[in-house]
């Protein structure tokens, strides 16, 4: 039987860059916030860059998280 994290692994890892955005994004969420327009506030307030968008907008987050669905 298959361990778990290799089923669940992408089979490329994420660039060092998407992994930042992953953590700074679970960081805003564990603070409670949920709301779209909260996130991309947070985004900006915390200078994260990603995808290369350093400004959020509720639209770019938005076809970012579709770019990284289609990876």
């Amino acid at each position: 039987m298959a361990k778990l994290s290799a089923q669940t692994a992408p089979d490329v890892p994420y660039p060092p860059e998407v992994t930042a955005f992953a953590d700074q994004l679970e960081a805003i969420m564990a603070d409670g916030t949920h709301d779209l327009d909260a996130i991309v506030a947070a985004l900006n307030a915390r200078g994260v860059a990603s995808g290369g968008h350093t400004t959020w907008t509720a639209e770019s987050l938005s076809m970012y998280f579709g770019q990284l669905a289609n990876q």
